[in-house]
């Protein structure tokens, strides 16, 4: 049955939730999520991963009569929210975009079948009426990476190479394969001598090593490296509880003092960061002996 995104009764959401069928949806920066859509009650608020959206849909499930609907993924984790209903189950608020139906012929999958298809998306074997004599084999080993890490290949997929192996990361379209296939260095040497040579080293992004403040691009976040290499969220951009109350979708951004550890990681994914004073006296030198 065809949906109108746009035009969706909560009898219609109820439908989608059951069937088999995707929805994507624009969130608030633009960006496009697709799941199966999902008829949120309490209990999955309280399982979600997202801990600002688990307490934010708690709220709105506490303090209004209304019903959500929100995108998940294939485990029934929250991505975003989807769709609104107020208490006379009229839509309030709508962010779907699109309804699919997803095929399904009732066949069952070979998963040997499978595992060899989808290693050949993106793995062309080496000329397969061909035979590979060792010593092509060999040459095409030399022309790899020897060095451990993570590689981009002229395909734009992107390898990790460990010892031995060589696992997929994200294939050529950017998305992250459903299943890591490793392959042996001469298997991955064979499979890619055609198409994935040459290949590009990537590495992490280096972090700030001079201790002090530094605050986001869009300056949302400020940060403190202490002289241990220990990174603090000083302050950042959060919900202002006392307006969630009156509307839990629809409220500013306040500042919101924190102060706990962070890890290097969600420090890298707020970068470029930026160096500054803002007339703050720099705490006490660190211990780096102690607990943080």
């Amino acid at each position: 049955m065809k949906y109108d995104p746009k035009k969706l009764t909560y009898g219609d959401a109820l439908k989608i939730s059951t069937a088999n069928m995707t929805v994507t949806v624009e969130d608030e920066n633009g960006q496009h999520v697709t799941g199966k859509l999902k008829h949120i009650g309490p209990n999955d608020a309280l399982a979600g991963d997202n801990l600002a959206l688990r307490d934010l849909i708690l709220l709105a499930l506490l303090t209004t009569s209304n019903e959500y609907f929100m995108v998940c993924d294939d485990d029934g984790r929250i991505l975003c929210p989807a769709i609104r209903f107020d208490h006379d189950l009229n839509v309030t608020w709508n962010m779907i975009i699109s309804i699919e139906e997803n095929p399904d012929d009732g066949v069952e999958l070979d998963f040997a079948d499978w595992k060899a298809t989808l290693v050949k998306v993106e793995t062309p074997t080496a000329d397969e009426d061909k035979t590979t004599t060792d010593t092509q084999a060999e040459e095409w080993e030399k022309q790899l990476p020897k060095a451990n890490g993570f590689y981009k290949a002229a395909t734009g997929s992107v390898w990790l190479h460990t010892g031995d192996t060589w696992t997929p990361i994200l294939d050529h379209h950017g998305n992250v394969p459903p299943h890591a296939l490793q392959q042996t260095t001469e298997a991955f040497a064979v499979s890619s001598h055609s198409k994935r040579f040459p290949f590009e080293r990537l590495s992490e992004k280096k972090l700030p090593t001079r201790p002090g403040f530094y605050r986001n691009k869009d300056k949302t976040s400020l940060y403190h490296l202490n002289s241990c290499g220990v990174w603090k969220l000083i302050a950042y951009m959060g919900p202002d509880f006392d307006l969630q109350m009156k509307d839990p979708w629809d409220s500013p951004l306040v500042p919101v003092f924190g102060g706990e550890v962070v890890s290097e990681r969600r420090v890298r994914n707020d970068m470029p960061l930026h160096y500054c004073t803002l007339g703050l006296k720099q705490p006490k030198e660190a211990d780096c002996g102690a607990n943080f």
